[in-house]
This record gives C-alpha cells, sequence and structure tokens, in this order.
C-alpha cells in the first residue's frame, strides 16, 4: 500500500543574473533609496509570467498513464485557486469523474493518525518516546530488547528493521487480519537491518498506533478522527472508513490491469478495505477537504473558524524529519532535491530550494499524492482512480512550475519513464506465462507429494490441494482472490498465476524437498511491476500436514 496542484500565475524568484548589477550601480544619495531601488527591482524580476494551465497538465498526464480518471487541486494563499476532474469514475459506464467525488487517499491517512496522537500528547495522554508497551503491554518485536525499548515515534517512522512491507500480506489485497492478529504477527517477523538503523516502509505498525488511540482515548481510529479533525477541521465529506461514506455520495471505482491491458478494469468487489488498516490508509476524501486539511497546517494547526487543535511545538513535531530516506534518483540528477527523511506521518524534503512535506497513497484500483510547500503557501493534491503514479508526476509537475522552474517537464520525463518500465514488466510477465524456460526439469516428485497444508508463522495457513485438472491449487487461507492453479515451470518451482491478472502479482512457488519428501514452500513476486505489499518473500512456509 503504497506506499499517499487556474488562475494562479507563476512567480519567478529574482535569479543571480537577474539581480548582479543591483550591487554594481553607484552609490545611491541615502540607504534608504538603495532599499527602495534595490526592492524595485527585485518586485519587476518576481512579476508573475505566463500562467500555467492546470487543466491542459492534467490532461498530458492522463494521457502519459493512460489514467481513466483523475482530480487535482491547488491552493495558494488559503484560496483554491483551481480544480480539475477529468474522465470516467467507473470503466464501461458514462459517469464522469467530478471534483467532488471521493477518493480513498490510502496512506495519506497516515497524518491523520499522528494528528490524533500528538492530540494525546499534547493532554498528557501519549508521549512520543515512551515504550509501546505502556499502551499495549502485549506488543513486541522480534528482539526482547527491541521490544522493551520500541516506542510511539518509532512506530511512526519507518525505521523498525523490518523489511519493507513486511507483513502486508495479512491485510492486503484483501487480507482478514484483525489488529490483534496484526500484534500477534510482529514478533514473527523476522527483521533485514537493525534496529533503528535503516528506512523500510511499512504498514503494520501503523495499526498498532490505531490501536494505541483506541486503547488510550476509549474511541475507535474512525470515531476520534471523526470527531477530533475531520469535522472540526471542515473535511465534512470526508470519511474515516469507506463504510461511513453516507447513501448518495459520489465515490470513484479503483481500476487494475493486466500488463499490457489497453484499459483498466474495475477493482473485485472483495477488496473491501479492510477496516483493520484504517489507522495506516482508510481516508476517503474531495479535494476540497484535502484543500482544507493543507490550510490547516500551513496555519499552525488552527481551523477555518480560528479553532486551534494543535499546539505549534507539535506541528514543529510531526513535520521534524526523523528517519534519512533515499532522495529520488531523477530530482537529484536534476539538482531539486538533496536530503530527505520521513517524519510522523509524512515525506520531507528539499525541492527546488524550499521545504516540501508530502505523503503518497495507494490502494487497490487507486492512487494519490498530497503536498504543501509552507514557505509559499501552496497546497497540491490529486488523485486517480488507477494503479498508477500520475498523482505524484502531476504534483511534481505543477510544484516546480510555481517555484519558478517551468523547463522541467516532469510529465515527459516520468510518464516516459513509467511507460519503459510498464514494456518491461509486460514482458517478463507475458515470457513467464508463455512457457517453461528450455531445458525445464519435471518435478521431482507425483503432484500428489506436494499436497498438504504449510504453516508460516506470522500469516497462517497456505493449503495446496490437486484441482480438477490433475495440476495444482493454491489457497493462500487469509485471502480469497489469492487463491488459483499452479502451472509447472522447471523442477519443483511453479508459478501462481493468479485468476485476477490485473493485480499483476503473480508468484513463484519453490517447494523444499529433502529426502524424497516436500518439507516446505517459499514464495516470488515474478515481477518488480508488483507492489511492494505483495510481501510473498517474506513467507517461510513449513509443511504441517498432507
Amino acid at each position: 500500500m503504497k506506499f499517499a496542484k487556474t488562475g494562479a500565475l507563476l512567480l519567478l524568484p529574482c535569479a543571480l543574473s537577474a539581480c548582479a548589477h543591483l550591487t554594481m550601480d553607484p552609490a545611491p544619495a541615502t540607504p534608504q533609496v538603495a532599499v527602495a531601488e534595490a526592492e524595485a527591482e527585485a518586485d519587476a524580476a518576481m512579476a508573475p509570467v505566463a500562467p500555467l494551465d492546470y487543466d491542459a497538465a492534467l490532461r498530458r498526464t492522463m494521457q502519459a498513464y493512460d489514467s481513466t480518471g483523475m482530480v487535482a487541486a491547488v491552493s495558494i494563499d488559503g484560496k483554491t485557486v483551481w480544480q480539475g476532474a477529468e474522465g470516467l469514475a467507473e470503466e464501461g459506464t458514462n459517469r464522469p469523474v467530478t471534483q467532488d467525488m471521493l477518493f480513498p487517499i490510502a496512506s495519506i491517512s497516515k497524518a491523520f493518525t499522528t494528528t490524533a496522537l500528538a492530540m494525546l500528547v499534547e493532554r498528557g495522554e501519549v508521549k512520543w518516546d515512551e515504550p509501546i508497551r505502556t499502551y499495549i503491554p502485549e506488543f513486541a518485536m522480534y528482539d526482547p530488547w527491541v521490544s522493551e525499548h520500541f516506542t510511539v515515534r518509532d512506530a511512526l517512522t519507518h525505521r523498525s528493521g523490518l523489511p519493507l512491507g513486511a507483513g502486508d500480506l495479512l491485510i492486503w489485497p484483501d487480507g482478514n487480519a484483525e489488529p490483534e492478529d496484526v500484534i500477534k504477527a510482529l514478533p514473527l517477523l523476522r527483521p533485514s537491518a537493525g534496529f533503528r538503523s535503516e528506512y523500510a516502509y511499512d504498514n503494520l505498525l501503523y495499526v498498532v498506533a490505531g490501536e494505541i488511540i483506541e486503547r488510550v482515548s476509549g474511541k475507535s481510529w474512525a470515531d476520534f478522527v471523526t470527531d477530533e479533525i475531520l469535522r472540526p477541521v471542515g473535511m465534512d465529506r470526508c470519511v474515516a472508513d469507506k463504510s461511513r461514506i453516507p447513501a448518495g455520495a459520489s465515490f470513484v471505482t479503483g481500476h487494475e490491469r493486466a500488463a499490457g491491458a489497453d484499459a483498466g478494469v474495475p477493482i473485485d468487489e472483495r477488496l473491501a478495505f479492510s477496516e483493520t488498516w484504517n489507522a495506516a490508509g482508510g481516508i476517503w476524501c474531495d479535494t476540497a477537504g484535502m484543500m482544507k486539511w493543507g490550510n490547516f497546517w500551513l496555519d499552525g494547526g488552527v481551523t477555518e473558524d480560528g479553532t486551534r487543535l494543535l499546539d505549534e511545538r507539535q506541528v514543529r513535531e510531526v513535520w521534524q524529519g526523523v528517519t534519512p530516506t533515499g532522495v529520488n534518483g531523477r530530482l537529484r540528477a536534476a539538482g531539486l532535491s538533496h536530503l530527505s527523511a520521513y517524519a510522523l506521518g509524512w515525506s520531507t524534503q528539499d525541492f527546488a530550494g524550499r521545504l516540501l512535506v508530502s505523503h503518497g497513497g495507494g490502494a487497490p484500483g487507486v492512487v494519490s499524492n498530497f503536498m504543501i510547500i509552507p514557505e509559499d503557501d501552496i497546497v497540491l493534491f490529486s488523485a486517480t482512480n488507477d494503479y498508477r503514479g500520475a498523482p505524484s508526476t502531476l504534483n511534481y509537475h505543477v510544484a516546480v512550475a510555481l517555484l519558478g522552474h517551468p523547463e522541467y517537464d516532469f510529465i515527459s520525463d516520468w510518464g516516459g519513464a513509467f511507460a519503459e518500465a510498464e514494456a518491461e514488466g509486460t514482458k517478463l510477465i507475458a515470457d513467464t506465462a508463455a512457457s517453461a524456460p528450455e531445458n525445464a526439469a519435471p518435478p521431482s516428485l507425483p503432484l500428489s507429494a506436494y499436497v498438504g497444508i504449510y504453516r508460516d508463522p506470522w500469516y497462517g495457513n497456505v493449503v495446496i490441494r490437486m484441482n480438477d485438472n490433475g495440476g495444482l491449487f493454491i489457497d493462500m487461507g487469509r485471502s480469497e482472490i489469492l487463491d488459483g492453479d499452479l502451472t509447472h515451470y522447471d523442477g519443483n518451482r511453479f508459478a501462481a498465476f493468479w485468476p485476477d491478472s490485473s493485480l499483476k502479482a503473480d508468484a513463484f512457488v519453490d517447494f523444499k524437498v529433502e529426502n524424497g519428501k516436500v518439507t516446505g514452500m517459499t514464495m516470488k513476486a515474478i515481477s518488480d511491476l508488483t507492489d511492494f505489499s505483495y510481501d510473498f518473500h517474506d513467507l517461510d512456509l513449513t509443511r504441517v500436514e498432507d
């Protein structure tokens, strides 16, 4: 789960070449005159130039990513200067995307979780650097020392030592885990790095954070966020859980597409956006609501009616970078960004000489991106009902133009890179599906020998059985969507081509054979196009029954 910007004119900063002459003019009669002349020159250099065509940028982005539908909005100095909507709310219908339509914002929801915690910190009910066991006594990680010292801040900053997306199969794409299942699974997930040593994005620890809010406040995460954040901020149409979307409200249908497909297909109805992962990614919102959310932060934690929800100290706290993260290579190559860090539910980085605070989000069939540029009072939001990265491309394209660098064309650059990666991944999937490798070895045992129940400590049971055609079938236990026939590939390697090819999550299944008997199996995604939340590679399945 990934996992997450008309009317305004571009303002160009005073470039070095444009201002150099100010220091070379003869000395004026008085310092005040010099200051006035300098300010006049600076004002001239900062004069607005040609307006940015937001609608054209939106259409270009949709074309680059072949998007089904998109919404986007830009706020400058507290005013929404543009809202756009293009495309279809659902493929195969004539229902258009509209500006008031609700989109799932997925991992952008993490900032609402940290805001809720910041409120509890202000009330003295939670401390950022208090061990989680203070609030959830049964909490544990793989290492006993880490279990004792793992703090609330650690849970929010992706420095746990767990691998990327560890354990997400508990809740993704349609996993049935409850919060207590997540808490029980965490000590069984092996770390891949030292505690607090490096960045690796996770979702499960935000589920834990949501549980802290519930246990301390006595309210569910959804009730707390609704009562104490969404309503006071004025985000009246936004909801903290899909089940809370009122009857008659307009919302999008997410789309996935098989590799190489010309159009997306509506996501499987079984992808129900599990309530368990609300604290990590459960909010649905419209563009107007997201503009209010951004301006709430630009106003230092104060709502439109003047109510302060957050002390300024906590506003600074949640935006303070904690865990260093890698800078996007294309941004670095362009000289636009050099440093980035994950704060408390927010990503922070330098961008074109400014602070950029942002987050992206990805849920089944949808992607979103949200940006705040505090020094220029800019808020940007965009979302698409396709599982493709169009929103971040559009937001970066608009942001860099608003900051005076319209020469950077993110739509051409990132859209082109996306097309190349999509083509490579599509070819890999097609080649794998077409046939086994040359000189492939047969299975080392009769197919019936692979039948049985396999158990992973944190995930639970996976069942291999015979299908009606005499082949093997895999049942992933926690998921209904990830059940399907196995195709023999090479030796004891099989391939699971899931019935819903739009997931792009097909996986290799490698059986372990020892002394003529199958003892276990591991799994691995076939394509780089597969979302990291399909963490098949973290499974270590041991055969427990025939």
